[in-house]
């Protein structure tokens, strides 16, 4: 008999006054977590967000269908004159991001502090 051991995955928005974070923690397969995801960012972007940061610190595994989904939410905020900013995201997957291209449409950041410096209104 195999013990599956199931990872529970959390998304988490924390609202500040010039941006929202967006935690994500667990894995992203392309299931009901993916869904509730790109639901959460674009009920922010209809809130008035004009800055999303995703702190990918603690992602598990992201799927090509989730990364598929950022891709889409980042053409959603760009319409809307919004910006979506990635952070702390691990080797393996900022290696995906470069192979597939898709680092060259979206804001990628090392870390939290780089990000919030791009939030700051010039």
């Amino acid at each position: 008999m195999f013990n599956i051991q199931k990872i529970i995955m959390k998304t988490k928005i924390e609202q500040f006054k010039d941006y929202s974070v967006m935690k994500l923690d667990g894995q992203y397969v392309g299931g009901e977590e993916t869904d509730e995801m790109f639901k959460m960012a674009m009920d922010e972007l209809k809130a008035g967000c004009k800055y999303l940061i995703m702190d990918f610190s603690d992602v598990l595994y992201f799927s090509s269908i989730a990364i598929g989904k950022v891709v889409k939410i980042n053409h959603e905020f760009n319409l809307n004159n919004a910006k979506l900013l990635l952070t702390n995201v691990n080797k393996v997957l900022l290696d995906v991001f470069k192979i597939t291209k898709v680092d060259s449409i979206l804001r990628i950041t090392t870390t939290m502090d780089e990000a919030l410096k791009q939030t700051v209104k010039q």
